[in-house]
Order: C-alpha cells, then structure tokens, then sequence
C-alpha cells in the first residue's frame, strides 16, 4: 500500500490525481447527500465520471473506497501556537464540527448512533474520522497540563469525549447543534481542567 490509505501500489502507469480526487469528492458528496449507504462503488462510478474499474483499481473494495475518502479530510489545520490554551482548543473544535457539517455530513454521524447499518462505514468514520480529531485533542490538552495552563488532574481523554460527545448529543436529541457550541461545552467545562 502507498502512504495514502486503502490505495493499492501497482506497476504500470501512474494514477492520475484528478481522477483520484475527482472519486473521493463523490464518495464524500454521495456521503453527504444520501448516507453510508448511498456510497456504493456503482454510484461513486456514475457521480465521478470513472469507470468501475479505475475505482477497483485503487481501493479492492468499499471498505478502503469509504476510509480514504474520509482520510481525504483527515488532516486538521493547526492551531496558531500563540493562541492561549482555550483558543487552540476552540479552533479544534470548530475543525471537528466543520469536518462532521460541512465535509462528511451529519447524515453520516447519525449513522453512528445505535443499531449499526453498516459496520464498514462506522470502522471506516472511526478509524479515518474520529480518531485523527480526538488524537489532536488530546495531545493539546496534554501539552496544556504540561505547560501549567491546565491541571495535572485532568483527565484528558475523558474531556475530549465530554467535549464531542456534547457535539453528538445536540445533534442527536435536537437534530442541530448552535453556533455558539464550541464555546458554551468549553465554558462548562474550562473551570474543572483550568489551573
């Protein structure tokens, strides 16, 4: 496998990088507009302009079609090191929710909640989504206890799933969640961890 996720490496001719990312694009739009399950190999075929077999020629199934789509949007921007501890933290979060509204779609995460449909999106959300946002989360909480800011208490990783669980749980019990989100889940919850 390439550096890319779910991409086969292959003698031959190189892979043309338009045609790649005009694959994902569908894939991530298919997401949005109809669901997991409206990501098939035939309807990202038909959206993208590609023959079936361009797209089984980079990923030997849905499974790694859905994961590197979803690796497709996973890099996060860095916050600005001069943000104050809280700062960097809100602009993750506005980089969570952006990847979850406006990227993958919260037709997807609704996916995610109870009586799985379909465990080859939810492994590939987790694995190519979730995780990758969590992990930088928990590292800038991390290096916030070890630069004073925060206390050396905290307890890291159950703040991160406090803070995107409150993203989830808005989405699920009111179908929206409001701008002003980010803010309202750190103000809850900056008195417990601040020093």
């Amino acid at each position: 496998m390439s550096s890319e996720r779910g991409v086969k490496e292959s003698a031959g001719r190189p892979r043309s990088a338009e045609v790649s990312r005009g694959i994902v694009e569908a894939a991530l739009r298919l997401l949005r507009e109809r669901g997991p399950q409206g990501v098939t190999m035939e309807a990202v075929a038909q959206h993208s302009g590609s023959a079936k077999t361009t797209i089984y020629r980079r990923y030997r199934n849905r499974y790694e079609l859905l994961l590197a789509s979803l690796a497709f949007v996973e890099g996060m921007p860095e916050p600005d090191p001069g943000l104050s501890q809280r700062e960097r933290i809100a602009f993750l979060l506005g980089q969570f929710r952006y990847g979850l509204e406006e990227v993958v779609g919260l037709r997807a995460v609704g996916a995610l909640l109870p009586g799985d449909d379909d465990p080859e999106f939810t492994r590939a959300f987790r694995e190519g989504v979730l995780a990758p946002r969590f992990e930088v989360l928990l590292t800038t909480l991390r290096e916030g206890v070890v630069a004073g800011e925060l206390r050396e208490d905290a307890d890291c990783p159950m703040v991160v799933n406090m803070l995107a669980g409150s993203f989830l749980a808005r989405f699920a019990v009111e179908g929206t969640v409001p701008a002003d989100w980010a803010d309202t889940a750190l103000d809850s919850i900056w008195p417990a961890i601040c020093r």
